[in-house]
This record gives structure tokens, sequence and C-alpha cells, in this order.
């Protein structure tokens, strides 16, 4: 039956009744059902807000007071032409009355409740009148005549038709207008509006406020008048007019309906209000009664419902629904009072009857079993019984009642679902679904169902058990049978509502869901079900009822894997469209509120089978299996883990079911769930399979999960373990997420024992973990416990003392032998308070330390540890090194405390955080790794820290530190840099107070493109020797003895440019006490702190060169010697800085002269000759020379005190944090006042380095520190240097070469031709004479043989250059000339100033020109050229720098001074210039 088959039943429309005695009816029939259902109208009541009806369904019925006999008379006293041959169709009135003339027939007696009967809420009169003499003759008495009989009650003033608002309604003329045969005319014409005009004046009133009843319509269906067919629809131009106008008519009629329907709905409305508003007054009055008034107020819900207001009207039936669960529990309190409750039935007269026959067929007293079978009740069948007049005559039974008052709600919810049925009664697809409408349905008939069937129970117990000489055996029958009736009505209607809820897409998305068997293979099946189904029998879930739309069968497919979880992967169907947001939402709520229903109807199945001595429970199925000790059997991997079994184990025995058991069973529905245990099992596992599915679609986990656990027992009770193992698994985990530590522990105890029955070891293993976890938690959080959901109270879940934990836990140590790798468990589940002291502890002999442990033992079996062990990892930021800890023996503990030293002789001090502890029992490796987040970090300030687990409890971070008198090891650059050879790194290995046998130094880059060159490594001092440097990497040495260095100078190259470099040492030595590691990190700044530029000034016997030298940091250098050493081939005269030094500066550079004379070649040959130069600069960086300071004074103050131990973290500590506080001022302020401030490094951290030392020792040190930096705030820096702080750094200097230098010198001459070497004086103007001189030599070409000087013959050219505001130049300014080496030439030239003032001389250009001839063995290319064919050569000019001093060309000069009457004036009158030169 489908549930939405009522949702479109006579009380969804709005009856409108019509008189037609023209016979007109029909030709306009067609066009006015076109036109329906009426649209959009809209209900404005003053007592509520505004409602808008979409559509308002109108059933059209005649009246049914006027026969066809009188309707055809009134057409020919009309004068209707043709009305003999209309072919028309009129329906006879129920009630004919007899008579020449229509007349109005009584009205029917009106029903003392009001709501009863539906009733007009429109009359219509179709009115045929072709002009205005018809109508004056004939049609207007009749007119009258109707009206007068049709009046409304709203038009009538008495009080008796205030009463039969209930039923009002009102009236409207509607007048066809048929075509104009005999003038062959339009319309509307002129005849038809004039009746319609009459009409109007006759019947509408004449205020403005009366409402306008009249309209006019066309007919517009073709009709046949004496024999000729008549088109009422004209051809041509006059046919678009009609249809206009006609179309105007139409709305015209249609608008004015709709407010008159909206009129006789409100005062329905009103009436109604005003009536229920009495009645329920008067509730607490003698003689009210509740069905009177449900009837009463179930009439307004109807008139809502009527007009399409469906919502409104299922308001007031949940209204009615609350009322009347109040009356029936007010009854019930007068039965159990033993007062008289006659308001409803004691009992329903159909459940009797179906008990009664259950009865009687379990007595054998019915002759025919078959017909005495429980019948299916049809749950929402409203017209199964006529349920008003029962209520209205108070002869219905609570469940009845109940019954009705859902019906009629489900189907209000019907319609809002906007599903109609179709002429077939099935629901329209063209329409979407509202699948929250549906979930609603679905909530409500859980409800419902659940309730109701406690109504049926009290029902049939006050119907059947009034008996009182019944013996015990006859009443027990009774009790089941009423059981029995109980559980058929409530899985048949379940199955009901379950068929009428399932939209399309919900079962495109449950196909997607469903996914593996549902019962036992074949294979498995009992012998006697193999036979049977071999014979044609049905199978378990083919005998079940066939459900095509709520219990859906698995989709065939072939290559579908098989899941035992009950449900698949989440998978679109191909033929499924995508769905909306909200209908995607509404699909789950609707899956929710069936997966309920699915569980109402399983706890129905459940009762019957129960009943039958069948229990699908927890105690039960645990109880057939006695939980006993198992030894593992080897079972062969290839035979698909299948379980071996005997043959009395291939049938599962049921227990002997007696008759009486299964009478009141709907047996159309539970004949096949019931036939046997099996197939009672069947149909128990797919109704929760199903509910599984709709839960996992709803997104309702737990529920799924405890659906799951029921389909794991399932498969438990049937042997099929290797599908029971896959829930159990997936079971358990999600119990213990939810904390239900009881159900987990049940579920994995018969998990165990499937695996072991399946030999799947690894598996077996790890539930033993997952039971022996669980005991521990119960321990320790029993109050906590949750219940779990889903399943029974009584006897469900078992209690802790059927887990042995001595038992488990041997048998897990005996599995755990047989696994070639050790069965990794989670730490946290059998220890916890696990705390790491933070402070180590070094051994007083040899190097290494220990850290302090202690845990907690939570299981109460006794264990042997074999070894615990701790890593570390590094805290700082970059560094991934880690640091291993174990302990040295073994141990046996008991449930408790243990405490006890983690050893490690590896040493890498740093910071470091717990990061793993590991504990070995035998093959059992119980670890808990640390994950430390950004919340959880562990600060080395703090006092203490748990892990973000909560299991491991820490101290701050933990720093590893060597103790004093440990192995050392210090990288630093090699001190000697030589720019032409290949830098390195110095590592020097202190021994300690160890006596070291052998070692190997390990060296790793850590920056990308450093290559570290051990195979070249070299011991430049120590009392050791290097006996393999073959490995890559890696440096072996020999004995070193106590208390001695070595140093290894191990060379490197990069293959970037670097500032600096990271390298990793790690030193593994052996001593006496064993062997033991020592590694660190280092960072090396590779970049020169010095840059030098030189400048280079050529003579012609010696070269002077100038040497800049600056930082190349902002680090401040102390200079101690600059030396540029010479060769064979040149000397070089440097500076004597050997009593004095300099700092250099950023902002000050120092300077140096150096001048290079050439040597005697002595006949050797260019390749011969050396010209490459060193300057040897040796020098102090003032940030190392300053915290080497330092850190002696430290030192020196830390060896006078009680903390020597601490002297290397201290130390360590103090140069990193002076280091990162230096400034650029304060290095300069060092550099220029030689000494120290501390003030500046006051705030140096210390608390934070000695939270890392023994507890009792950390006060007293930091006051000593504070003390020690308020005595030493001012230290000074020695003058003298420190030998091992000091650099040298070797930079070769080529000596530069040129071809040619030329010396010049200008010379000038006085009057008298005399030379002078110093300047003169000259006038302005007064010429100069001047010679230049020329000689060139190449002793500065490296290239050029020593044979061949003065050889060559070379053409040069020469230029005097000035600016001619300043010089005339005259004579040879400019000559090309021919010269040899060592030869003077001689040039004249004319000097002509043109200014007075100091005259520098001319300057001069000398190149030399390209040779075009035929090239001599001297000849050497020139460098690139300079101008036109010329070579440049270096010129060393004499006369750079003299000057002349010129004055003005007058020696006397004569003015004259005149005073006239406008104003003196001066003129130069003589002038006298000088005679003779003056030259300088």
């Amino acid at each position: 039956m489908d549930i939405l088959s009522n949702s479109a039943s006579s009380s969804s429309r709005v009856k409108v009744e019509y008189t037609d005695p023209s016979g007109t009816y029909p030709l306009v029939a067609s066009e006015l059902e076109a036109r329906l259902p009426l649209r959009n109208l809209h209900w404005n009541s003053a007592s509520r807000p505004l409602r808008s009806i979409d559509s308002l369904y109108v059933e059209l019925v005649p009246d049914e007071y006027g026969s066809p006999q009188s309707q055809r008379r009134a057409a020919s006293a009309a004068g209707l032409p043709g009305a003999q041959d209309a072919n028309v169709a009129v329906r006879e009135s129920a009630d004919l009355r007899r008579g020449s003339e229509p007349s109005i027939s009584k009205k029917e007696r009106r029903h003392q409740i009001p709501g009863l009967r539906q009733t007009p809420y429109l009359k219509l009169f179709f009115l045929r009148c072709d002009d205005s003499e018809t109508y004056k003759g004939s049609s207007r008495k009749l007119l009258r005549e109707w009206v007068k009989a049709h009046t409304p009650p709203s038009q009538s003033s008495t009080s008796i038709n205030n009463q039969e608002n209930h039923d009002a309604f009102e009236w409207m003329i509607v007048h066809v207008a048929l075509p104009d045969v005999q003038n062959n005319s339009v319309w509307p014409n002129r005849a038809s509006l004039s009746v319609l005009d009459k009409i109007r004046a006759d019947f509408n009133g004449s205020t403005k406020s009366t409402i306008d009843r009249v309209a006019q319509i066309p007919a517009m269906k073709s009709l046949q008048v004496q024999g000729t067919t008549i088109n009422p629809i004209p051809t041509g131009i006059a046919r678009d007019q009609f249809l206009r106008e006609s179309n105007r008519a139409w709305e015209d009629m249609l608008s004015k309906a709709k407010a008159l329907i909206l009129a006789s709905f409100d005062l329905r409305v009103r009436q109604y209000e005003e009536d229920i508003k009495a009645k329920s007054a008067q509730r607490s009055l003698p003689g009210w009664n509740f069905c009177t008034f449900f009837v009463l107020k179930e009439g307004l819900a109807r008139g809502f419902e009527s007009v399409g207001l469906v919502e409104d009207a299922l308001m007031g039936y949940d209204e009615l629904a609350v009322e009347l669960y109040t009356a029936i529990e007010e009854e019930r309190q007068k039965g159990s009072a033993g007062e008289q409750a006659n308001l409803f039935r004691r009992y329903t007269k159909e459940l009797r009857t179906q008990a009664e026959q259950a009865i009687a067929e379990a007595q054998e007293t019915v002759a025919d079993p078959t017909n005495s079978q429980v019948s299916a009740t049809l749950l929402l069948d409203t017209e199964r019984k006529p349920y008003r007049e029962l209520i209205l005559a108070n002869n219905i039974s609570a469940f009845d009642f109940e019954s009705y008052v859902f019906a009629r709600q489900v189907a209000l919810l019907s319609r809002i679902a906007r599903l109609p049925p179709t002429a077939g009664g099935t629901t329209g697809g063209g329409e979407q679904e509202d699948m929250m409408v549906l979930a609603e349905i679905a909530r409500r008939a859980s409800k419902f169902i659940t309730s109701a069937g406690h109504s049926i129970r009290e029902d049939l117990r006050a119907s059947i058990l009034l008996e009182e000489d019944a013996d015990e055996a006859h009443m027990a029958l009774r009790y089941n049978v009423i059981e029995n009736i109980v559980a058929s009505w409530t899985y048949s209607s379940c199955q009901q509502i379950l068929s009428g809820t399932v939209p399309t897409s919900l079962m495109f998305q449950l196909q997607s869901t469903m996914q593996g068997p549902l019962m036992t293979p074949a294979s498995s099946q009992p012998e006697d079900e193999k036979s049977h189904a071999s014979k044609g029998r049905p199978t378990a879930l083919s005998r079940l009822p066939t459900r095509t739309t709520s219990m859906l069968g698995r989709p065939p497919s072939t290559n579908a894997s098989p899941s035992y979880d009950g449900f698949a992967e989440d998978v679109t169907h191909p033929q499924q469209a995508p769905l909306q947001n909200e209908a995607q939402t509404g699909l789950h709520v609707l899956a929710a509120q069936r997966a309920e229903l699915y569980i109402i109807a399983r706890r129905a199945l459940t009762s019957l089978g129960r009943r039958q001595g069948w229990e699908i429970a927890w105690p039960g199925a645990m109880g057939d299996q006695a939980v006993q000790d198992e030894t593992m059997d080897e079972v062969s991997l290839d035979d698909g883990a299948r379980t071996r079994r005997t043959e009395t184990d291939s049938e599962i025995p049921a227990p002997r079911i007696k008759s009486s058991t299964r009478c009141g069973v709907h047996r159309s529905i539970l004949l096949g769930p019931l036939a046997s245990r099996l197939e009672f099992i069947a149909a128990y596992e797919e109704n929760t399979a199903t509910a599984c599915r709709h839960y996992k679609l709803s997104n309702d986990r737990r529920s799924a999960e405890a659906m799951t656990a029921e389909l794991a027992l399932i498969r438990y009770i049937l042997e099929d373990y290797t599908a029971a193992v896959a829930y159990f698994q997936k079971l358990a985990s999600f119990y213990a997420e939810n904390d239900w530590s009881e159900l987990e522990i049940s579920i994995l105890d018969i998990c165990a024992r499937s695996f072991k029955k399946l030999g799947r070891r690894d598996e077996y293993i790890t539930i033993i973990l997952k039971m022996l976890t669980n005991v521990v938690h119960r321990s320790h959080h029993l109050p906590n416990l949750k219940k779990p959901v889903g399943l029974d109270d009584d006897g469900l879940i078992r209690s802790q003392n059927a887990i042995d934990a001595s038992k488990y836990l041997k048998e897990l140590l005996d599995a755990s032998k047989g696994q070639n790798e050790p069965v990794a468990a989670a730490m946290k589940n059998y220890f916890s308070d696990i705390r790491l002291e933070s402070s180590i502890v070094h051994f007083d002999s040899k190097d290494g330390f220990k850290l302090a442990l202690s845990l907690q033992y939570l299981l109460p079996a006794s264990l042997e540890i074999l070894k615990i062990e701790a890593r570390i990892i590094s805290a700082t930021e970059g560094q991934t090194r880690e640091i291993w800890l174990s302990s040295e023996e073994t141990m046996k503990v008991k449930k408790g405390l243990l405490t006890t030293f983690l050893v490690s002789n590896t040493m890498v001090p740093d910071w470091y955080l717990l990061d793993r502890i590991t504990v070995r029992v035998d093959n059992v490796l119980f670890a808990h790794d640390l994950l430390p987040t950004e919340g959880s970090k562990f600060f080395a300030g703090s006092r203490t820290s748990t892990s973000s687990d909560g299991l491991v409890t820490l101290g701050p971070r933990t720093f590893i530190w060597p103790r004093q008198g440990s192995l050392d090891v210090r990288v630093s650059l090699y001190p000697h840099i030589h720019l032409e050879e290949s830098r390195s790194v110095m590592c020097e290995i202190f021994s300690g107070e160890n006596t070291i046998l052998n070692g190997k130094l390990l060296v790793r880059a850590a920056s990308a493109g450093l290559r570290l060159h051990t195979a070249n490594a070299e011991l430049t001092d120590g009392d050791s020797r290097i006996s393999d440097r073959s490995q890559p990497g890696a440096v072996c040495f020999e004995q070193i003895p106590a208390h001695t260095f070595i140093k290894v100078r191990i060379p490197y190259r990069s293959d970037n440019e670097m500032k600096e470099i990271s390298l990793r040492t790690e030193i593994n030595y052996t001593t006496a006490d064993g062997a033991f590691v020592y590694g660190d990190s280092h960072t090396l700044p590779v970049l020169l702190p010095l840059g030098v530029n030189v400048h280079d000034v050529f003579k012609r016997d010696a070269l002077f060169s100038k040497f800049s030298i600056s930082t190349s940091t902002s680090i401040p250098l102390r200079l101690l010697s600059c030396q540029l050493e010479g060769t064979e081939d040149f000397e070089a005269s440097s500076p004597n800085m050997q009593t004095t030094d300099f700092c250099v500066f950023s902002r000050q550079p120092a300077s140096m002269v150096c001048k290079i004379s050439p040597k005697q070649r002595g006949g050797r040959t260019m390749d011969t000759l050396q010209s490459r130069l060193s300057m040897r600069i040796q020098y102090l960086c003032l940030d190392e020379e300053m915290l080497a300071v330092v850190i002696a004074r430290f030192m020196a103050s830390l060896r006078d005190s009680d903390f020597q131990e601490f002297s290397r973290p201290l130390s360590q500590w103090l140069s990193t944090s002076v280091r990162t506080k230096l400034s650029h001022e304060s290095l300069e302020s060092m550099g220029l006042l030689r000494e120290v401030d501390m003030s500046v490094f006051q705030d140096l951290n210390w608390e934070q380095m000695v939270v890392a030392l023994p507890l009792e020792r950390r006060d007293p040190l930091l006051s000593w520190l504070v003390k020690w930096g308020h005595e030493n705030y001012m230290i000074e820096i020695p003058r003298e240097a420190d030998e091992g702080k000091t650099r040298t750094i070797t930079i070769p200097v080529d000596v530069p070469q040129t071809q040619i230098v030329y010396q010049a010198n200008l010379r000038v001459f006085g009057g008298t031709h005399e030379r002078h070497d110093v300047g003169g004086t000259s006038a302005v103007g007064q010429c100069i004479s001047a010679e230049l001189r020329l000689q060139y030599t190449r002793r500065w070409d490296m290239k050029r043989e020593a044979s061949a000087r003065g050889q060559d013959e070379l053409e040069f050219y020469y230029e005097l250059d000035a600016s001619p505001e300043t010089w005339l130049i005259g004579g040879r300014r400019k000559a090309r000339f021919s010269a040899k080496e060592d030869e003077v030439l001689t040039f004249a030239v004319l000097l002509i100033p043109q200014r007075a003032g100091h005259l520098m001389f001319p300057s001069i250009e000398i190149k030399r020109l390209e040779h075009h001839g035929e090239a001599s063995p001297e000849t050497v290319s020139p460098p690139p050229r300079g101008l036109d064919g010329a070579v440049a050569c270096e010129v060393d000019y004499q006369s750079q720098g003299r000057s002349v001093l010129v004055v003005p060309n007058l020696s006397r000069t004569t003015v004259s001074l005149e005073a006239e009457a406008g104003g003196g004036g001066a003129w130069l009158v003589d002038s006298q210039s000088r005679e003779g030169v003056v030259s300088g």
C-alpha cells in the first residue's frame, strides 16, 4: 500500500455547485476545466497572517434540485433555439422532482454537529438568454427564484442563520453567450451586452460596496443546430479580437469566483473558531464530550485542507493528537482508579476477533486454520471504517482513534511532499520528492507505532483476559497471542511505512552501499537446508517477504569484492543525478528515520523469535560457546583461511517449536522468518544490515557501529570467523575511541579466539595486546565507563575476572617467539608516570653519562624486562642528532614503581628532548614515541613538562655536557692562509684524563658544496700518528697519552662562495673502560676579514706600490706586521712595523708604500724569471682577542671556586652569549680603549643554563656568577699578542709589467737663456722658451730579453696639451720621432701664458706608434690600442706639479681724473709694458 495514495482525497478540493437549466455547461466545460485549478489566491484573515494558496483544486458538481426534463422544459420556455438538438449531456439529479416547471426543493436538514459533510463554497447559475425580450419574459423570473432559494447565510441577519456559517457559500450568475446565427454577428454583440447589463442591474445591487456576482463568457464549443454545425469562433481578422475578448471574460469570471470562494471560506473559518473557542471554554463543565469537540475542530482542519492550506490543517491535527493523548491518559487513570471510563470503547472489535481466531487455532477448534490467520491491518486507510461517525457516536476505541488521527496526519504530510497520486494510484514521478517531509512521516510513524503497540496490548488484554475461570495454561496462551499480534502488527506497520517512504534517490544511495553477503554461503549451510534448496524449496533469503522498495536486495555484480562491514565504499550510481545540498540533508534525515523503523521492526521480530526459543543476543551467544583454553593449530594459508568443520557442526540445532507460540502471527509476512531458526537469523541479519546501511547513509556512526556489532555476532554464531573478525576489529577500535572498554573486552575476547581458530598469529597477538590494554584501562577508569548503546543490559557486559592477565601475557610472549621481528606494542597502554630526569650524572673515571628513569608498571602480572632504551633528540633548530641510552642489566618487575639508570657512552653537547622510550620483553617491544608539537615544547626555564599524551613527565630540556677531564675537540680555521693554496681546517683533539688506545675522527660537511679532503689530512702537532686516511671522511689515529693534544689539518674546498661553513665531527675512541663517542657541530666563518688594494707608480729605476689594507667585515683588526718579500730578480723594501702596531677599522684602513727594484737578470730567461712577490700580513681579529681574554679571566676564576667541574658548559655558554651580544660600536670602543666593558654583557641568561645542572648546585652557582660579573665589570686587553690567536695570510703580488717607461722633463729659460730649475715670474702674453727632454727604457718589459737591450729603434709620438685659456704652445708642441733605448732627445717649445696666476706646466702624452714593416725579433705585440695606430707608454713626467707665476704685462700706467658739472670721470692717459721676461 502506498502511504501517499490518500494525498489528494475529496477533502482536498473545494466543492462548487452549478445549476444549468439551459444545458449550456457542456459548451464551456472543457474551457473551464483547462483553467483549473485556480491559481494565486491570497486569503487575508483578521486573526491570522496573510496566506497564499498556489493552487486551489475545484470539484464542479451539478445541483440536486432540478431534473433533466424540467431543465429542458425551462430551456424551451426561455426560447432557446435548437435546444432540443444540442448534443449536451446533463447529469440527472439524485433527487428528481416531478412537475412541468422547474422548482426548488426544500433545503436538506443540516446536522447538528458541523463539519460532517462537504457543502459547496460557491453556487453557479449558467444562463442562456439571447435577447432582452427573452430575459424579461422568462429568464428574470427564473433567476429571481434561484437567487431567493440560494441566498447564503452571510446575507441573512437572523440568529439562526449565523450558526449556518459553517456551511457558508456564495452565488454567482454566469451568462453563456451563444453565437448569433441569424445576424451572423461576432461576440460580444449588442444583444449579449444588453442582457448582461440588465442582469447586473437586477441582481448586483446599487451600492458601491456590492459584490459583482454576474459574469459573461462565450461558448467555445461547436454545436449542432437543425443539422448545421456552428463554430462560435470566427475566422479571419475577427478571430484575434474574439480570442482577446473571450480571455478577458474568462479571467473576469474566474477572479470573481476566487473572491467569492475566499469570502465563503473566511466566514466558515470565523464561525469554526468562535465555536471551538466556546466549546473549549466548556471543557470543565459536566457533559462536555471530547469526541464532539474533536469533530468540530477537525471540521476547521478539513476546511483548511480543502482550500490547500495544508500546513494549517496539519497544525490542527497535531493539536488534536495532543488533546487525544491527554484524553486517553485521563481515561486510563479513571480506569485504574476504579471509576467508569466510557469515552472510548474498551477494545477494538477487529483485534478481538483476530485474537479469538488465534486462540481457537491454537486449541484446534477451527476447521480451516488458513481462514483463521490474522489479517494485515491497513494502517493508513481512513476509508476502512466510518471513523467520524464512530467518533461522534463515542463508539471508537483508543487504538482506532489514534490510527485515524495518524492516518490523517500522514495524508496531509503527503500533500506537503508534493506527491499527488496518478490515476493508477501511484505517486507522480514528475514532481520533486520532498525528503524532509518523508523523514517527518517516518519519524511520526516511529512514535506512533511504538505508542500504538501499547494501545493494542491494553486493548487485547481488556478483551480476552476478562475470563476469571481460565487456567494458567490458557492464560499463558492468551498472553502469547497478545504479544504475537502486537509484534505482527508492529512489523507489518513498519513495512507499510518503509515501502512508502523510499524515494528514487534513496534507493540509488542504498544500492551503492550494499556490498557483501548477508547470509552464510551454501557450503556452510546445514545439510537439510542444502537438500531443501536442491528440491526447489525457497532459501532463507528468498522465503522472506518480497520487498521492492524498502528491503533492497544486493544488485547483481560479478566483480564486486565481498565486504563484511555491512556496507561498501561511497559509490555514485551511474543513473543517479548528484543531489543538491538541501536534498542531501533531507536524504540523511530520511535515512536516519527509516533506520529507526527498521530497528522497531527488528525488535518485533526478536520478540517473536524469543517466544520460539531463538535468541540473538550477546548473553545467549556467549552461553552457547564456552571460553576454553585452546592451543594454536597449524593451518595452511593456501586454504583461504577456511575453518575446518565436522559433520555435526554443519547444522545449527534449533529447539522444538510449540504450535501455540505462533498463534496470532501474521503468516503472510512472517511465514518465512519463523519457518526455522536459520530463516529467523537470516531475516534478523537482513533487517540489521539494512538499518546499518541507513545509519551509515545518515552519518550516524555510533548507531551504524552498533548494528555492525549485531552483524558480527551473527557471523560468529554461524562460525564465519573470517567475516566476524573483520567486524570485530572495526568495532573494537570504535568502542575504544568512545571509552566503552567493557564491551570492547567482550568483543576482543571473541575476536582473539576467532583469530586463533583461523591460525592468524599476527592478528592474534594484536588482539591480545588490546585485551591487556583494556584490563589496564578498566582498572584505572572503571567509574567512568560508558554504557554500551543498542544492546541489552542483562548479562551483556562480562566481568573483568573473565580476562586473566597473566594467562594472556604468557600467551603473548609465547606467540611472539615465533615472529621474525619484535612485536610492537604501545607502551602507554601498560606503563604510566614515566619520568626522565633532566640533570645528567657523570662517571668518575670514564667518559659518558647516565640519566635516572622511573616508570609505573600497570599490569597485574609480573614481567622480566631485558632492556630499557630511551632516545633523545637535539632541541636545537636545524640539528638532527640523537643519542640512545639503555639500561645495563635485566630486571624483573611487578605492578608498581620501577626506578633505574639509563647509560650512554655517546657525548654530543647540546640541548635534548626525550623522543622515544622502549622496553624489551622477550620478543615484545613496548615503545612510546613523543612527537612534540608547538603547544608541548619544553623550555629551559620551566620546572616540569608533560608530553602531549600525558604519559611522560619530564623536567626542563636536558643539557648534555662533558665532564671536566673528558675528551674535547675544537675545530677552527688553519691559522696560516696562503691564497695560492687550499684552505684547511684544524681539528684539535685533547685526550683529557683518557689514555686513548686508538680512535677514528669522522668529519662530515654540513654545508652544501663543501668538500673535505681527509685523504690529504696531516698531523701538524702532537704525540701520535695517523694510521689510516683511506676511508672518505675518516682519519684514524693511534694511541694518544692522557692530557695531550694532537692537531690534524684537513684541506677543503667549496663549489661556491661561502661566508661560513658548517661541519660535524665525531670521534670514536677506545680506552681501557670501553668504546666511546664524542661528537659536536661547528660553524666557522671563512670570509677573509681583510682586503688589500694596490696602486703602482713606475720610475726608471724603481717601482713604488701603495698597499691599502681594510676590513671586509665590521670586526676591527689588529695589524701586527706587514712585509713584502722580494725574490732573486726583485728587491722589495717595506716599512718597519716591529716596534708598533695599529688597529684597522671599517672606516679607517691602513696604507703602506713599498719600493720594488729590479735586480740584474744575469742572462736569465723569461721562463725562469721570478716576478711574483709575497705579502705576508700578521693580524688578530679583535672579537677573538677580546673573547680569549674574557674566557681566560673566567676560567681562572672558576679554578679558584667550587664550580670548576662546570667549567666546560659555563665557558661554552659564556662564549656563545658574548658573541651574540657583540655590536659594531662595542667592538670599535674595545679597539680604541683596549678594554672590555662587561656591562654590555650583563644579561647573559645564566638561569637557562644552570637549570640543566644538579638542583642543589644551581642557586650557589647563580650567586657566584652574579658576583663574578660585578667584580669583573672591566677587563683590560693586553698589548701583547696571543700567539694562539694570531693569524697569518700570505698574498701573492705580481710585479706589474709595461713595455716602455718614458722619462720626460720640461725646462724653461730666462731672458739671458740661462736654465732655471725653479719657477720664476712671467708676464701675461710674454713668450717663454722651454726645452722638452725625452728618454725611455724597456727594463720593466719582463718578456724582452736582456741581450736585446739598446739594439732596436722605435717610433714614438708625443703631444703637449694645455687648456687654451691657460697656455698657448708654440714650437714642437707635438711631434713624431724615432729613438733608441736610453737615447736622450730634446725639443724646443714656446709657451705663452694667457692669464695671470700660478699656472701648472702643460701635460704630456707619449705613445708608441705600431710598427708596420717586417717584424723584428725584438718587436713585441703592443697592448690594446689607444689612439689611431698608437700604443700608450708609462711616462715618468718629472715636471709634473711645477708651476710659473704669471703677472699682468704692465710696468707703468697714467690715469687722468677730472671733475665736471655733470659728474667726474677717469681716463687712461698712458701705459708702458714690461721689458724682458723673467722665466721660472
